[in-house]
């Protein structure tokens, strides 16, 4: 059980789709005014580039740091540290949510560090539940202002209402699962019986996972700053859109950034197919800009500096390197 799983493995169809998700950017560079975007991506300039860099991986040490205090020091800070951009690298290049980063830093935190997998799981959850909650505030805050600014009609509040409704639903269903040891072993029974197999390992880390996470939901202390750091790692994440509005002379009501922020994590989150929904997160992002009046050489530029560049480039690359070091380290 302590090496159970394996890693999620990136592999030539991850590249062939991240390949299409970049041929998608180049309608849209042609729709919108690129001299403009040039023009306006000068105006910028360097220096709130490297700001918004250091922004993003302050963020990401707060969302490493919430998972460690979670951890409870079963495991080293740097091995969370490189374990959590590499679940962030597998999470860009393989689409399907965010579920397989998360299979890596079960398998990648039990391999490294001999957390047994079963604890190992019960913090991932638990952080993913704790890292939803500064989520479903931008949610709100966010399409607070979409009402106030542009009048939305009832249907389409109702569906955001619905959406955030459901997404609370889930990870309160996953909390109560979690929690009741009892449902989860006879849900196994019931696939041992219909299967005719033995699935004693499959119990055992689930009594050992639901073990670990109810006295991870005892500890109101470590709940409490691994929250912290969730709502630090929500703020350090969505100052790069502020410091690019700034840099282009323009002051926006904090709500019209923190949308923009929920649109862009709401395109990541959906498993479209194109790693990091690269193309189709660009050109949403850039619609819901010059939606807003802007025009459409400064939404091109925001987008690309702030999307492609700041989000998807630095993770790539950040995270390959540590991809590399982990990898490394699980082999010697």
């Amino acid at each position: 059980m302590e090496k159970a799983g394996k890693a999620p493995k990136i592999g030539r169809k991850s590249l062939i789709l991240l390949i299409v998700g970049i041929a998608l950017m180049i309608p849209l560079l042609a729709t919108f005014d690129l001299n403009e975007a040039v023009s306006s991506l000068n105006s910028i300039g360097i220096v709130p580039v490297v700001l918004s860099f250091l922004s993003i991986h302050v963020g990401v040490l707060f969302y490493n740091l919430g998972w460690y205090i979670l951890l409870d020091r079963k495991a080293s800070f740097k091995d969370v540290f490189l374990i959590g951009w590499t679940s962030l690298f597998i999470n860009l290049l393989i689409p399907a949510g965010s579920a397989t980063g998360e299979v890596a830093r079960a398998y990648l935190i039990n391999r490294k560090s001999k957390v047994p997998m079963g604890h190992a799981v019960s913090t991932i959850v638990a952080h993913r539940v704790v890292m939803i909650i500064p989520f479903i505030v931008s949610i709100v805050l966010g399409f607070s202002y979409l009402v106030g600014s542009s009048g939305v009609g009832h249907s389409t509040l109702t569906t955001i209402l619905v959406a955030v409704g459901l997404l609370v639903a889930t990870f309160y269903l996953i909390y109560r699962v979690s929690i009741d040891e009892d449902k989860m072993i006879g849900v196994i029974s019931f696939f041992e019986r219909k299967l005719r197999r033995d699935l004693g390992k499959i119990k055992e880390m689930v009594r050992e996972y639901s073990h670990a996470f109810r006295e991870l939901m005892g500890n109101r202390r470590a709940l409490a700053l691994s929250l912290v750091c969730a709502f630090l790692n929500w703020f350090f994440d969505m100052l790069p859109i502020f410091i690019y509005f700034y840099a282009l002379g323009y002051w926006i009501d904090p709500l019209m950034g923190i949308l923009i922020y929920s649109v862009s994590i709401i395109m990541v989150l959906i498993p479209i197919g194109i790693p990091g929904n690269t193309g189709v997160r660009e050109w949403v992002m850039t619609g819901l800009l010059s939606a807003m009046g802007f025009s459409k050489g400064d939404a091109l530029a925001i987008t690309l500096v702030s999307s492609t560049i700041t989000v998807f480039l630095n993770e790539l690359v950040f995270g390959f390197i540590a991809y590399l070091i982990v990898l490394r380290g699980i082999s010697e």
